[in-house]
């Protein structure tokens, strides 16, 4: 297995903050006796990112003797196919749910409704608001927003950026933008904020947002992008214009598209989660607290920070779903 040459992750039980990188960090429980059928809900299996977050659930879940029911809300914008997935679920008294939320408020009464009906909600990558979920799994999505504002404040020093920070009430976006803003606004004098953009995280909105951009800002050094799929629609823009490698890309996650781009030197810095370790500690965490063993109420995944400079020591497997692998 390649060298990770940048993780970062913790392990938060109570008040105890520890600083880990790697799976085992949280390590795989023994495989229990009874057969459990843990509910999965994610915002979009065509994102390579939840794909490999599935593939995390169902291998682990396989594993420990566990069963996987996954549904897909098909984008963010479907709250209400999420929560009549996630009732289907509760009717269907499953053991244990696995949400990631697509709206974190919107989700608040039908998590209390799975908890009303005794089955332990694990919160993972996307923040509901029901503090009665029983543990959270994921990144500290502070650290990615910071990480991308720490890198242009050390490669750029000086200049102008626009940020796409991705979806307005889903949590992973808007506390990596805001955790992104307060750090340069605080310790990056040159660094000006020209503008920001809320939206779908799809290439297509990426794109439009910095066509956008690029018409009302004669002089754009950098652009901060939440996710992904915005990043790759504002990598076409300036491949468009000619301005691809000459203006900074920096964003969370990492697709094929992304890694390519990285490669190529048009998207400059990729903060990394680990999606497949996210599923892999979600169904651990849900074993552990059906089979009555305390849990932490927070597990911060590791991440990466992957350039050009980089890339090709860089470990995919806790990343990625294996090449050709499909939920059944």
């Amino acid at each position: 297995m390649k060298r990770i040459l940048m993780a970062v992750g913790a392990l938060v039980i109570g008040a105890t903050l520890a600083w880990a990188a790697g799976e085992e960090a949280y390590p795989r429980p023994a495989k229990p006796a009874k057969a459990y059928t843990i509910g999965v809900l994610v915002p979009q299996l065509t994102n390579p990112h939840f794909l490999g977050q599935a593939y995390g659930y169902v291998d682990e879940a396989e594993r420990l003797g566990a069963r996987v029911i996954l549904h897909d809300a098909g984008g963010y914008q479907f709250l209400d196919k999420q929560i009549a997935q996630m009732e289907d679920l509760i009717a269907s008294k499953v053991d244990a749910i696995a949400l990631v939320a697509v709206s974190g408020p919107g989700t608040v009464p039908v998590v209390d409704r799975a908890v009303g009906a005794g089955i332990p909600v694990v919160n993972v990558n996307v923040m509901t608001n029901n503090d009665k979920v029983a543990i959270r799994v994921r990144s500290d999505d502070n650290v990615i927003g910071e990480t991308m504002a720490k890198y242009l404040h050390e490669r750029l020093k000086t200049g102008s950026v626009v940020m796409q920070s991705g979806v307005a009430g889903a949590s992973a976006f808007e506390i990596r933008a805001k955790a992104f803003r307060a750090w340069i606004e605080k310790n990056s004098p040159g660094i000006k904020i020209l503008g920001e953009r809320h939206s779908l995280n799809t290439p297509d909105q990426g794109l439009k947002n910095m066509e956008d951009f690029l018409q009302t800002f004669p002089r754009i050094d950098a652009v901060y992008n939440s996710a992904d799929f915005v990043a790759i629609g504002a990598a076409q823009a300036l491949k468009a214009t000619g301005k691809a490698g000459k203006v900074m890309i920096v964003t969370a996650d990492f697709q094929p598209d992304t890694e390519r781009l990285v490669r190529e030197g048009v998207v400059t810095q990729a903060v990394v989660q680990q999606p497949v370790t996210m599923g892999r500690w979600a169904v651990r965490a849900a074993i552990n607290i059906l089979e009555k063993r305390q849990v932490p109420k927070l597990l911060y995944t590791p991440i990466l920070s992957v350039t050009k400079e980089n890339i090709a020591s860089v470990d995919l497997s806790t990343v990625r779903a294996p090449a050709g692998w499909k939920p059944r």
